[in-house]
C-alpha cells in the first residue's frame, strides 16, 4: 500500500521528489539572510573563499565524470560574480544604472536559459570548448556595448534601488518559470537543481548591493550546482537513465539482500530491434519509458529493474507460484491491450512483451533463478510472441 501511494505520489508530483535538497538549501541562506545581514566581514571572507572551492570541485567532479552540462553554468556564475564585485568597487553605489552591469545582467539570464536546455554531453569534446568561448564571447560583447554607451535595458522609467532593474527581473522570472515547468515534465535531477541555482542567482544579483547578501546566494547557487552534479551521479550508478527506474547494478547490489521467497519474472519487449530501426534510439527510449510507466501503473507493488535495453526484472516478494504467473501474465496482457503514441506518429504503436516468471526455491541463488527464467524464455520465444512462460 505504501508502496502504491509513493508510485501515485510521484506521478501527481514528480518535481517534489528532486526539489527538497535545492529548496532547503534555498530556505536555509534565505533565513541567513533575514535573520543575520549584514554578516561581519569575516564571515563574508569565508562565504567567499568557498564559493570559489565549491565551483572548483564541482569542475573537477565534472571532469571525473566526464560530463559537461553544469560546466557551462558555473563559469557562468563565476564570471558574473567576479563581475559584479568589479563594477561595484569601480561604480561605486550606482554601478547597477551603468550599462556593463544592465548588460551583464541580461547576457547571464539569456545564457543560463539557453544552457538549461543543452544535453548532457562528455566533458572532454568539442561542444566543451565551443560553448566555453561563446561564454566568453558574451561576456567580452558586454565590454563592446559599454564601450559604445548601449544598455540593453527596455524597463519602464522606473528604477529600483537594486542589482535588478524591471526589464531584468522580468526575464529572471520567465526564465524560472520555464525551466520549473519543463524541469516538473522532464522529471530529471540536473534540470530542477539548475532551476534552483538560478533562483539563488537571481536573488543574488536583486540583492547584490548588499555584499553579504551577494556572497550569501552565489554560495548558495554554487552548492544546489554541486548537489545536481552529485545526486545526478549517485542516481546513474543504481537507475536506468531512460526510465528512472533501477538499473542492472541495482539488482545484483539488491539480489545479495534477497532471503524469502519470491517470484522473479523477467519481460522481454518483442521487435526491439525493428523499434530502433524505425524510430531510432529516441524513439525506442520514449517507448521503452512508456512500458515501464505501464508495468508500475499496472503493479506498483513490484520492484522493477531495467537490465538490457529491451529487459525488465521484476521482483514479486513473498509470493507463491501461481500468483506470481497470474501477476505477470496480467502485465503481459494490458500491455499487449494498451495503445502507445509517439510524438510526430499519427498512428498508436501495438507493442507486446513475452514474459517469463520462475519462484526462488529453497536456498536459490538469485543468479540460478534468473538463468532459470532467462532459458525457459529464450526457449519459448523461438516459436512465439507476447506469451508467458513459467520455468520449472
Amino acid at each position: 500500500m505504501i508502496r502504491k501511494c509513493k508510485y501515485y505520489l510521484r506521478q501527481i508530483l514528480p518535481l517534489m521528489q528532486n526539489s527538497w535538497i535545492p529548496a532547503a538549501l534555498l530556505l536555509i541562506f534565505g533565513c541567513v539572510h533575514l535573520l543575520f545581514n549584514p554578516l561581519p566581514l569575516y564571515l563574508q571572507n569565508i562565504f567567499h573563499i568557498l564559493f570559489f572551492a565549491i565551483n572548483i570541485t564541482s569542475i573537477v567532479l565534472l571532469g571525473m565524470y566526464n560530463r559537461n552540462r553544469s560546466l557551462f553554468s558555473i563559469v557562468i556564475i563565476l564570471l558574473t560574480y567576479i563581475a559584479i564585485n568589479y563594477q561595484k568597487h569601480t561604480f561605486g553605489v550606482i554601478y547597477y544604472l551603468t550599462p556593463a552591469y544592465m548588460n551583464m545582467t541580461f547576457l547571464v539570464i539569456i545564457g543560463l536559459i539557453f544552457f538549461y536546455f543543452l544535453p548532457n554531453r562528455p566533458f572532454f569534446s568539442i561542444d566543451t570548448l565551443s560553448f566555453l568561448i561563446v561564454i566568453f564571447a558574451a561576456f567580452a560583447l558586454c565590454e563592446w556595448l559599454n564601450s559604445l554607451q548601449i544598455k540593453m535595458d527596455f524597463s519602464p522609467f522606473i528604477e529600483f534601488e537594486s542589482g535588478l532593474q524591471v526589464f531584468s527581473i522580468s526575464l529572471f522570472i520567465l526564465g524560472i518559470l520555464i525551466m520549473l515547468l519543463h524541469s516538473s515534465i522532464n522529471n530529471k535531477i540536473l534540470s530542477t537543481y539548475n532551476a534552483y541555482t538560478i533562483i539563488n542567482i537571481m536573488l543574488a544579483i536583486y540583492l547584490s548591493n548588499q555584499s553579504s547578501s551577494l556572497s550569501l546566494f552565489f554560495v548558495s547557487a554554487s552548492l544546489t550546482t554541486l548537489g545536481g552534479i552529485v545526486s545526478q551521479h549517485i542516481f546513474t550508478i543504481y537507475k536506468d537513465s531512460t526510465t528512472g527506474i533501477f538499473n542492472g547494478k541495482a539488482f545484483i547490489k539488491h539480489a545479495g539482500k534477497m532471503n524469502n521467497k519470491y517470484g522473479l519474472g523477467i519481460i522481454y519487449i518483442d521487435d526491439y530491434k525493428h523499434l530502433l530501426q524505425a524510430f531510432r534510439k529516441s524513439g525506442a527510449n520514449d517507448v521503452v519509458k512508456m512500458i515501464s510507466k505501464r508495468i508500475s501503473s499496472i503493479d506498483p507493488n513490484g520492484i522493477l529493474y531495467r537490465c538490457t535495453p529491451n529487459e525488465f526484472v521484476i521482483i514479486f516478494p513473498n509470493i507463491e507460484k501461481g500468483t506470481a504467473y497470474k501477476r505477470l501474465d496480467d502485465i503481459r496482457r494490458q500491455i499487449a491491450a494498451s495503445e502507445f503514441i509517439l510524438p510526430k506518429i499519427k498512428r498508436p504503436l501495438k507493442i507486446t512483451v513475452s514474459c517469463c516468471i520462475a519462484v526462488r526455491k529453497r536456498e536459490e541463488k538469485v543468479a540460478n533463478l534468473y538463468m532459470r527464467a532467462l532459458k525457459k524464455l529464450q526457449k519459448a520465444s523461438r516459436f512465439s510472441q507476447n506469451i508467458t512462460s513459467e520455468a520449472s
